[in-house]
C-alpha cells in the first residue's frame, strides 16, 4: 500500500476550500493547518516569526512530509521555511504544478507543465544558488551548491528548446484551424474554471467518452470532437480548466492550449450553477479576466451548466443576479446530465455559422435528386426521413443561398417547398 503524503497548511486567508480541492487532487492529507489572518503574507516567514516558533513547537512530534503554503511564495521564503522545518515546502503554484505532472499525458500538454515547471524553479533555484555561494547548505530543492547550479543552467536550455517546440506546435494548430474552418468547419471551444464540467458538456455534445473527474485540472489537453446535431459541420474543443490567481508564467506556458478558445468561432464559457452565487461570481470574474482580452469580439455565450440540481425559479434569480457580470453576453443554463438545452446551444452555433434559414421539401427519389442532397451535404446541414409521398428534406443554410437552393430543389422535381429564417421568427413561406 502506497504511503500518502501528510502536509501542513499555512495561510493568511479563512477560506481554505481550495487549497484543500487541490491538495485532495493529489491525494495529499492535510495534518494540521495554521491560519494567522494577516493583510499581506510577512517578508520573511510569510506567517509571523512569534507564529512560526509556536508552530515549530506543536508539531515537533507530528508526521508530516509537506509543508504547504495557501498562497505564492517569494524565493527568500520559501527558502527560509525550507531551513526552518526541514521539509520540502510547496507553495499554491507548487501544488498546481505538481497535479498537472500527473495529468499531463499528451506530448502537448507534457511540454506545456515541463515549461512552466522550469519558469516556476528558475528564481527558487537562483536563491538556493545565492545562499549556497554565501557559505549557507543547500535543503531540499537540491542535492548541493555544485548541483545546484549546474541544474539551474540545464533549466534555462532546456526551457529554450521547450518555447521553441511549443512554438512549432503553435503553427501547426494555426494551420489545422485554417483547415477545418476552409472545409466548412465552425470551431465551437468550451472554456471556464476547473471543474465546472466541460468535459461533461463535451460527452454531452458529441457522444464521446472523454475523462469525467471530479478531481481538479483533470483535463490539460485539448480534445476536439465532432457536434452531434450539426451534421459534422461543427466541431467543438475541450481545453484546461482556469483557477484563481494562477501566476502569468503559468498561463503563458499553455498559450497553445488556451488558442483554441482565444481562436473560436464561438466560445462557450461554462461555470457550476449548483454553486453559491458569490462563488460562481468569483469564478466567472477569473475566467473572463484570462479570455475577454483575447477574443476580441468573437462570439460568447455564458453556459450554467448542472442546471437539473436547481430549480426553474432559482435559475431566473441566479441569472438576474449574474448580470453584472455576464452582459452583453447571453448566458442559457443546461444540463449534461439530462441533455436539457444541448439543443438551445446547437440553435446558437448555427446562427455563428449563418445557417438560420430552413427549407423544407419533399424530394423525389430520383438520381438527379439524390446527387443534389450529396452536394449540399457539403455546404449545409440535411435532414432527411422517407415517406409515403418521396423523402421528406429539411435543409439548413444561410439566407443568401435560400433562393438558389430553393431553385436547384425545383428543378430536381422537389414538391412543398417551404421555408423560414429562425433569426428573424418569420413564418413559413410557400
Amino acid at each position: 500500500m502506497l504511503h500518502m503524503k501528510k502536509a501542513l497548511v499555512f495561510s493568511i486567508a479563512e477560506d481554505m476550500q481550495e487549497i484543500h480541492s487541490l491538495l485532495d487532487t493529489l491525494d495529499i492529507e492535510t495534518t494540521k493547518e495554521f491560519v494567522q489572518k494577516r493583510d499581506r503574507p510577512h517578508k520573511v516567514g510569510f506567517l509571523g516569526p512569534g507564529k512560526i516558533k509556536d508552530i515549530l513547537d506543536e508539531v515537533k512530534e507530528t508526521e508530516y512530509d509537506w509543508v504547504v503554503i495557501n498562497g505564492d511564495l517569494k524565493p527568500s521564503q520559501h527558502h527560509y521555511i525550507e531551513m526552518t522545518f526541514q521539509h520540502e515546502c510547496v507553495d499554491r503554484t507548487g501544488v498546481i504544478l505538481r497535479i498537472f505532472s500527473e495529468h499531463a499525458h499528451t506530448p502537448d500538454a507534457i511540454a506545456q507543465v515541463m515549461l512552466a515547471k522550469l519558469r516556476y524553479e528558475q528564481p527558487f533555484l537562483r536563491e538556493w544558488i545565492h545562499n549556497a555561494k554565501s557559505g549557507e547548505r543547500p535543503g531540499f530543492m537540491s542535492g548541493g551548491a555544485y548541483a545546484t547550479d549546474v541544474y539551474y543552467e540545464h533549466a534555462k536550455t532546456h526551457a529554450s528548446r521547450i518555447e521553441e517546440e511549443l512554438s512549432e506546435l503553435s503553427k501547426q494548430r494555426e494551420v489545422r484551424r485554417g483547415r477545418r474552418r476552409a472545409s466548412g468547419y465552425t470551431l465551437v471551444s468550451l472554456a471556464g474554471y476547473t471543474n465546472a464540467g466541460k468535459s461533461a458538456l463535451m460527452n454531452a455534445f458529441s457522444g464521446s467518452d472523454v475523462e469525467v473527474d471530479k478531481r481538479l485540472f483533470s483535463t490539460l489537453g485539448t480534445t476536439t470532437r465532432t457536434v452531434r446535431g450539426i451534421k459534422g459541420n461543427a466541431l467543438i474543443t475541450d481545453t484546461v480548466g482556469f483557477i484563481k490567481d494562477l501566476p502569468t508564467d503559468l498561463v503563458n506556458a499553455f498559450n497553445s492550449t488556451l488558442e483554441e478558445i482565444f481562436y473560436a468561432d464561438l466560445i462557450l464559457l461554462v461555470f457550476d450553477a449548483s454553486e453559491p452565487t458569490e462563488v460562481i461570481k468569483s469564478k466567472l470574474t477569473t475566467s473572463m479576466d484570462i479570455v475577454l482580452k483575447k477574443i476580441g469580439s468573437r462570439p460568447l455565450l455564458f453556459i450554467g451548466n448542472k442546471a437539473d440540481l436547481i430549480k426553474k425559479d432559482v435559475r431566473q434569480s441566479l441569472g438576474e443576479a449574474l448580470r453584472t457580470v455576464t452582459e452583453p453576453y447571453r448566458l442559457m443554463f443546461v444540463s449534461a446530465k439530462t441533455g436539457e438545452g444541448l439543443d438551445g446551444i446547437r440553435s446558437i452555433i448555427r446562427e455563428v455559422q449563418g445557417k438560420t434559414y430552413v427549407l423544407q421539401a419533399t424530394v423525389p427519389n430520383t438520381n438527379q435528386s439524390m446527387s443534389l442532397l450529396s452536394r449540399l451535404h457539403k455546404t449545409s446541414d440535411i435532414e432527411q426521413e422517407q415517406t409515403s409521398k418521396g423523402l421528406q428534406v429539411t435543409v439548413r443554410c444561410s439566407p443568401a443561398d435560400a433562393e438558389k437552393i430553393k431553385g436547384w430543389l425545383l428543378s430536381s422535381g422537389a414538391t412543398d417547398i417551404r421555408g423560414r429564417d429562425e433569426a428573424d421568427g418569420a413564418p413559413v413561406d410557400d
